[in-house]
C-alpha cells in the first residue's frame, strides 16, 4: 500500500540505495528534455529526492513546490505526494488488467518504483517523466521495461500486434524525417513494420546505453492489442555493457 509522509529537508539519505528513477522535464517553450531529479528508492524502505546540476543550471527550471530547495536531499518514510499522484489508484475497475499490461504478474513486482518506472508515471497536467536508472548489474546486465508510444497512430485498427507474441525481437529504426522529432526511433516488428515509437522522453537515455553496450535487444514483454493505446505494448530492453 502506498502511503505518504511529510518530506524533511536532510543533508543526505543516511541509507543505500535499492532503486533510482530519474526525473525528466520537458521545456514546453524549447521542447528539450532536462534530467532535473533523482527519485530512490533506500534500503531502509525510505524514499529520497534530489535535484539535479541540469534543473539548477536551467534558467527556466523552478522547484516543485514539496520539494523548494533545489540544494537539498529530501527523505520521506513514504513515496513523496508528487509520485503517488503518477499512479493509477488501485481503486479502480481497470487496475487488473492495467498490472496485466504491464507484466505485473507477481506482487514482488507489484511496487510503486516498478510502476513509475515501467509507465513513466506520465500526466496530462504537467510534462514530467520518469526513467529508469540503466545501470547494469554485477554480470554487466542493464535490463528495463517501458511502454511504447504513437501505437495509435502506427497500428490504429491492431493488425500488426495481433501478430505479434510476448517474447519476440524487435527491431529499432531511426526516423529521421519524422516531423516532430528527427531524432525519433520506430519500434518495428521482425517484417519491418512499425507499431510503436520509443518515448522521446526516453531517447537520451537509450542513446547512452546504445552507446556504451556490446549488445543491446528490445522485446515484446507483453503484448495487449485490446488494451487501451498506450498500454498496448510493453517492451522491455535487454543490454550488456563493458565493466569499467
Amino acid at each position: 500500500m502506498v502511503t505518504d509522509a511529510p518530506s524533511r529537508a536532510v543533508s543526505g539519505a543516511d541509507a543505500g540505495v535499492s532503486r533510482r528513477l530519474f526525473l525528466i522535464w520537458q521545456n514546453p517553450e524549447s521542447r528539450q528534455f532536462i534530467r532535473v531529479g533523482a527519485l530512490s528508492e533506500l534500503a531502509d524502505g525510505r524514499y529520497a529526492f534530489a535535484y539535479t546540476d541540469d534543473a539548477r543550471a536551467a534558467a527556466d527550471f523552478y522547484p516543485l513546490t514539496q520539494f523548494s530547495d533545489l540544494g537539498r536531499t529530501y527523505v520521506s518514510t513514504g513515496l513523496p505526494a508528487f509520485f503517488v499522484n503518477r499512479l493509477m489508484s488501485r481503486k479502480r475497475d481497470s487496475f487488473p488488467d492495467y498490472l496485466r499490461s504491464l507484466g505485473i504478474d507477481s506482487p514482488d513486482l507489484d511496487t510503486p518504483m516498478e510502476l513509475l518506472a515501467r509507465t513513466g508515471g506520465p500526466r496530462a497536467t504537467d510534462t514530467f517523466h520518469l526513467v529508469d536508472d540503466l545501470v547494469a548489474d554485477a554480470d554487466g546486465v542493464v535490463t528495463s521495461r517501458f511502454l511504447a508510444s504513437g501505437v495509435r497512430y502506427l497500428d490504429a485498427d491492431g493488425a500488426r500486434l495481433a501478430c505479434l507474441e510476448d517474447g519476440q525481437r524487435l527491431q529499432l529504426r531511426a526516423d529521421p524525417t519524422n516531423p516532430a522529432n528527427e531524432r525519433a526511433q520506430l519500434i518495428c516488428i521482425g517484417s519491418g513494420e512499425p507499431v510503436g515509437y520509443v518515448p522521446d522522453w526516453l531517447l537520451t537515455d537509450l542513446e547512452d546505453l546504445q552507446a556504451r553496450s556490446n549488445e543491446l535487444e528490445i522485446i515484446a514483454e507483453r503484448v495487449s492489442p485490446d488494451a487501451q493505446p498506450h498500454l498496448r505494448l510493453l517492451c522491455r530492453i535487454e543490454a550488456r555493457v563493458s565493466p569499467h
